[in-house]
């Protein structure tokens, strides 16, 4: 069986560039801090398994959250959200490596879909999760690299239709991961807050502190 290697996508958590949807709820300063605690329960709660996890990072490569993270930490590429994961892909797949990479907007996501989500690769050479808002929470690749990550409108809900599209047009067999959920709007937030005391475990202990804190 190959290596399983484990990408996970974060932005430094920098007021006004990250969720910006929510920051009209909590402002800029209270969404970057919800941002940072998403980062932090991502890692922490992936990071348990047995298998190679690397960090990709993007914006303020200084920032102290890296550094705090405990993880192996690369830096993502110039260009867009296609371009720097078709980069980090080509450079974990190198190897021969099964990979799977994560956003940090899904700070709940059970493990146990990453670990559904590795095995499947065992028998397709992707996976994909789809996410409740049109976008995917998770992108596992085995072997060769596949054409998903150009001409995709990224940042809205026809994401993983397109990523869909492009994986039929050239006859490549996927699998489907059940639906999860992003935080990204309003919305979404009410909802976890509505939900955080019915979390199933592992807890996102970080998450629920800025939620506690937000709400003070």
């Amino acid at each position: 069986m190959s290596r399983e290697k484990l990408m996970i996508f974060a932005k430094a958590p920098a007021p006004g560039r990250v969720k910006t949807r929510l920051a009209p709820a909590i402002g800029e300063a209270g969404a970057a801090r919800l941002h940072a605690a998403f980062v932090r329960d991502v890692v922490a709660r992936h990071a348990k398994a047995q298998r190679h996890l690397t960090v990709w990072r993007g914006g303020d490569l200084a920032h102290a959250l890296w550094f705090e993270l405990g993880a192996e930490l690369a830096t993502q590429c110039p260009g867009d959200l296609g371009a720097r994961l078709a980069e980090a892909f080509t450079t974990e797949l190198a190897d021969g490596s099964a990979v799977v990479v994560l956003g940090t907007d899904s700070p709940t996501l059970p493990p146990r879909l990453v670990d559904r989500a590795f095995a499947d690769l065992q028998t397709h050479s992707v996976v994909l999760g789809p996410a409740c808002d049109g976008g995917y929470y998770l992108l596992g690749v085995r072997g060769a690299l596949p054409p998903v990550f150009e001409g995709i409108d990224w940042g809205t809900e026809s994401v993983f239709a397109q990523t869909v599209e492009a994986l039929n047009a050239a006859g490549l067999e996927f699998a489907l991961l059940p639906y999860w959920y992003d935080i990204d709007r309003p919305d979404d937030l009410r909802m976890l807050r509505a939900m955080r005391h019915r979390l199933p475990d592992p807890q996102p202990k970080h998450t629920l502190s800025a939620l506690a804190e937000l709400d003070d």
